[in-house]
């Protein structure tokens, strides 16, 4: 008897989730960054300045988002300023540096994956791309 495809669906997803997680290293790694700090600069870079929204999006208490944003600050990635409107919150943006950084992170990132996906053709590229925008 086979298994519902839900289910082989789901027998694949981790397995595939580390192998992702592995491009990731590989990609980010000679960028002297890790793949959690790579997705900050991603987040940050499109928009999503406040620290709390970060760890809440990420799943992460805040204390650890606040020192992995330490170690981005100290590099010279990331800014923190007062926001403006409320003294009491800090607004979160990439410095010219982290923008380069950001920028790296995307063209690194892109050809790991271009590697994997270069094993479907086009239009199994596009089904995939329907299906991720479904699923996500």
């Amino acid at each position: 008897m086979s298994e519902r495809p839900s289910d082989e669906l789901s027998d694949l997803t981790l397995p595939f989730m580390w192998r992702l997680r592995q491009d990731a290293v590989r990609a980010f790694e000679p960028l002297g960054l890790r793949p959690f700090q790579a997705l900050l600069l991603e987040l940050i870079g499109g928009g999503m300045g406040q620290p709390k929204a970060l760890a809440e999006l990420l799943d992460a208490v805040p204390p650890t988002i606040s020192a992995m944003l330490r170690e981005l600050e100290g590099c010279g990635l990331l800014r923190r300023d007062t926001d403006p409107a409320d003294r009491r919150r800090v607004r979160l943006s990439l410095t010219p540096a982290g923008e380069a950084v950001r920028l790296e992170l995307q063209r690194a990132w892109r050809e790991a994956s271009r590697e994997r996906f270069e094993r479907l053709s086009d239009e199994e590229l596009r089904s995939l791309l329907r299906l991720y925008h479904k699923l996500v």
